[in-house]
């Protein structure tokens, strides 16, 4: 059974950047499979006494998806990698080692310049994290050769900062600017939960809990991701390398391809879905079910909110509340979505089967949900500031820009003073639907295209519609201090340019970023 409802009127105005323009979905019907693999649960690891100290070792690794041998990469030999679960108030340490090696190098000579082994240079990023950006902290700017490694330490902000990191689902991935996308298509990520007050609502915690990560793999003809520069491709794959080289797609969630994810009658489900994909948008919807939403991004709702589909742009989270219907088998669908990609509308994709099957529960859903976290009443209002995104795909490379400019590490962009808010007004140029992403602090959606959103939730990735604009209202927390970023979550995007600098200071003067307060992390983890 299909069913494609929008909802209308008053509740339409609510969630107007969480719903895509109808015109732009293209419901294309893919088949269920009379059977599916199993759905596989992401091993995980859980703070003891407020620590959790691990090691974090990038290498390749041999995996087969969906029948196909592949050469991708993980982390500590966990692909996808592992779910860390922390509260707030942790201290998470671990020590990167950077073990990766080139692997789908072309035959053919590369373009003048570019060196494959550049694309095995690394870092880390804690998505949704909101902890220090300084060396040694959620540091993206400092890189991480081959052979080297390099201690992280971050504290989770407890009810003792007065901004205690909410509970809800982040993500960690590779950051290294020219190599962030290329590593996202290896299939490096994994998830944080960090856990909290929704999750003694009593309608959540009595739901089977699910953790859903959906990879974009991107390989060749030999099983790799290619070692090569990328460009848009009008095929069915959505990129190319040059010199070109044959590419296909896969979607697997946690590691299989299109799996069956078993329910009971009226049981409740818990999802908590990860678009960790480098450029895939994922149009979500799941035949014949609501989905009542309790989060996004990491952030808890105030109350659950009915949805038919959600739409995830890559990097965002989506955390919901499911309730098996009739016996049956039910598509989990990327609908059809034309994200302005010059191939046109990415196809429709059978992410995973939902088989309804068993004895009938009673699971109750929510309403009703905890306080979202508010700027204080008393925080000053700092400068409101425009960002205009761009993008020329006519050239080899292809390039993005923020207001004008390529991405350059040692430039300051933005100079925020901590402790205000400020709103942002995000210009879209492109035909792209560039997805804004901003490291540390969250921030709330309040307008469209100039149309104001009613009841505004927390997001920390949000798309921008072709050629239109979105006003974000973000709170820069003042016990977080030091150099970050903001960019297209659209990977090969963000390495072609489209990423700027952001220094968050305590006095709003430039030159603190020359006299950091942070000291230098050691190259290992000390014992």
């Amino acid at each position: 059974m299909r069913r494609r409802v929008l909802l209308g009127g008053a509740a339409a105005a609510v969630l107007a950047p969480i719903i895509p323009d109808p015109a732009l979905a293209l419901d294309c019907g893919l088949a269920v499979p009379p059977s599916g693999p199993t759905f596989r649960d992401l091993p995980e690891t859980r703070s003891k006494d407020g620590r959790l100290e691990t090691e974090l070792r990038m290498a390749l690794k041999q995996v087969t998806v969906g029948g196909i041998a592949m050469t991708m990469a993980a982390y500590n030999d966990d692909f996808p990698g592992r779910i860390y679960r922390l509260k707030p108030g942790d201290r998470l340490r671990w020590n990167l080692k950077n073990r990766l090696k080139p692997a789908g190098v072309p035959k053919n000579p590369p373009v003048e310049g570019f060196d494959p082994a550049s694309l095995t240079i690394t870092n880390v990023h804690t998505h949704g994290l909101q902890v220090d950006p300084g060396p040694g902290g959620d540091d993206v700017i400092t890189p991480v050769a081959a052979g080297e490694d390099k201690c992280y330490t971050y504290d989770i902000p407890g009810p003792e900062t007065g901004i205690p990191q909410p509970a809800g689902l982040h993500w960690y991935h590779p950051h290294k600017h020219g190599a962030t996308s290329h590593q996202g298509w290896q299939g490096l990520a994994g998830p944080f939960i960090i856990e909290g007050d929704i999750d003694r609502v009593p309608e959540v915690a009595a739901a089977r809990e699910r953790v859903l990560l959906i990879n974009e793999l991107l390989f060749d003809e030999t099983g790799a991701t290619p070692s090569a520069v990328m460009l848009p491709s009008t095929g069915f794959s959505p990129f190319t390398a040059d010199p070109a080289v044959p590419t296909d797609i896969r979607f697997p969630v946690n590691g299989v391809l299109t799996p069956d994810i078993d329910i009971a009658p009226g049981q409740t489900q818990r999802w908590r879905v990860l678009a960790a994909g480098p450029h895939r948008f994922f149009d979500l919807q799941i035949d014949g079910h609501e989905l009542w939403q309790i989060g996004q991004d990491g952030i808890p709702f105030a109350r659950a909110r009915r949805m038919d589909r959600i739409l995830l742009a890559p990097g965002n989270r989506a955390e919901f509340i499911l309730k098996g219907g009739a016996p049956g088998r039910y598509g989990v669908r990327a609908l059809c979505y034309d994200q302005g990609h010059p191939g046109g509308p990415r196809p429709e994709k059978l992410l995973a089967t939902l088989a309804v099957a068993g004895a009938p529960q009673d699971g109750r859903l929510p309403d009703a949900l905890v306080r979202p976290p508010a700027i204080p009443p008393d925080a000053p209002h700092g400068t409101d500031r425009t960002l205009v995104f761009s993008g020329d795909i006519s050239g080899k490379p292809v390039k993005f820009y923020i207001d004008g400019k390529q991405f350059d590490a040692t430039r300051t962009d933005q100079t925020v003073k901590v402790g205000t808010w400020e709103d942002l007004t995000l210009v879209n140029k492109d035909v792209f639907q560039h997805p804004f992403h901003i490291h540390v602090n969250p921030f709330m959606v309040i307008e469209q295209n100039g149309v104001a959103v009613a009841d505004p939730v927390w997001w920390d990735t949000i798309r921008l519609p072709s050629r239109g604009s979105v006003k974000v209202r973000m709170y820069f927390r003042p016990d977080v201090t030091g150099l970050t970023v903001y960019h297209c979550h659209i990977l090969p995007h963000e390495d072609n340019g489209m990423m700027g600098t952001i220094l968050l200071s305590k006095t709003g003067d430039p030159a603190e970023r020359d006299n950091p307060a942070d000291p230098v992390s050691p190259a290992s983890c000390p014992v």
